[in-house]
């Protein structure tokens, strides 16, 4: 071995070194960050649905030959007229900070009202924004799905 080659060994091996070391410090970061945009982005979905079932409820009370409401356009009208609601973004598109928010299954009494209906959160981009699926109902209880279904919703 000449003294060439060892000059350029001494000078490669701290290159790799750094080249490693910034390499695993951003797999580390990145998955870091990824993690935490999914628990903000549940975290959001969940503060939504809070918002969303005090609305019903505000609804129902506003609204008492009707009952609960499974159309957004009129929760939209309800959320306006009472300015304390903090966070009802979610109302005004059908997708809010990664979930994509449904109301569905009204159940009607004998007389036309909404006795029943239930709110969904599911996640846009599954194992993204999101890796549950979160669902309330008129009881108000917070439930969620695995692999991004509402079909499987528990409680939390």
């Amino acid at each position: 071995m000449n003294a060439s080659t060892t000059k350029r060994r001494s000078r490669v091996f701290p290159v790799l070194g750094v080249v490693t070391f910034v390499l695993l410090l951003a797999a580390v970061l990145i998955t870091h960050n990824m993690v935490s945009r999914v628990a903000l982005d549940e975290s959001n979905a969940l503060r939504s649905l809070h918002a969303l079932t005090k609305l019903e409820l505000q609804y129902a009370a506003a609204h008492p030959s009707e009952g609960f409401s499974c159309d957004f356009a009129r929760l939209k009208t309800e959320a306006s007229s009472n300015r304390e609601q903090a966070h009802e973004e979610f109302l005004f598109s059908d997708s809010f900070e990664g979930y994509k928010f449904s109301l569905a299954g009204c159940e009607f009494d004998p007389t036309g009202v909404a006795i029943r209906y239930k709110a969904t959160a599911i996640p846009l981009l599954p194992g993204k924004s999101g890796i549950r699926a979160f669902c309330t109902d008129e009881t108000g209880e917070m439930r969620y799905g695995l692999n991004s279904s509402p079909e499987s919703c528990r409680p939390l």
